[in-house]
């Protein structure tokens, strides 16, 4: 059905995002962190998957639900917080509209952002989503279009970025914190952050780069 769609959008992948798209894997399960780690910093932090959910909870279900709210992970680590909100979104459109669950899905998928500056890490994140959403058609037994996972896959590549913030560059007094993408901010070169906007409608799939403002 999106087979134009999704070569269109290769086409579009910046070297990075293809080998982020080669690199994305289908895990047994999905992966979280149940305990702290260590890194070249100290030390990191998992949030326990019972917080994750008082957390989105308190921000409000029905906001979190909404696939055409954009959400931001800022420090994603593997995925506590995003998988737990596609599982949700996921669940959400099925009850309510089956026959659109594939648009519907991907949708979801595509409002939902992901920083992380720690690479291993969002490489096992976007393996996650992946398992994620695999799993949850597999369980329910839904029929997807042969482009369908690569369109996922697409999203996820560009969605889920290698990034840092930094607020030590601001660009105005109001808007302090700047996000930069890896690996050019490890070599001090501290390009701003533009973000995919998707289009997902029953015809195409395409997506554009925007400038993002954060405000601290």
């Amino acid at each position: 059905m999106w087979n134009d769609s999704l070569s269109t959008i290769k086409s579009k992948l910046s070297k990075q995002e293809n080998e982020a798209f080669d690199n994305i894997v289908l895990f047994d399960s999905v992966q979280l962190a149940n305990s702290g780690l260590e890194d070249d910093d100290g030390f990191q932090i998992f949030t326990p998957r019972f917080i994750v959910k008082d957390m989105v909870e308190s921000v409000g279900k029905r906001d979190i639900l909404d696939f055409n709210k954009t959400v931001l992970e800022p420090t994603s680590g593997d995925g506590a917080f995003t998988v737990y909100i596609l599982l949700e979104r996921l669940k959400s459109v099925y009850k309510k509209d089956k026959g659109n669950f594939e648009i519907n899905s991907l949708k979801s998928l595509s409002t939902i952002y992901s920083i992380e500056m720690d690479k291993t890490l969002i490489v096992k994140q976007r393996n996650n989503i992946f398992t994620a959403l695999h799993s949850f058609i597999n369980d329910n037994k839904i029929n997807v279009s042969n482009e369908y996972f690569d369109l996922a896959k697409c999203i996820i590549s560009t969605n889920f970025i290698w990034g840092m913030f930094n607020s030590d560059h601001p660009i105005s007094m109001l808007l302090t914190e700047v996000v930069y993408k890896m690996p050019e901010a490890e070599k001090g070169k501290l390009k701003t952050l533009q973000f995919p906007v998707w289009d997902i409608n029953n015809k195409s799939i395409d997506f554009h780069m925007e400038d993002a403002e954060i405000d601290a």
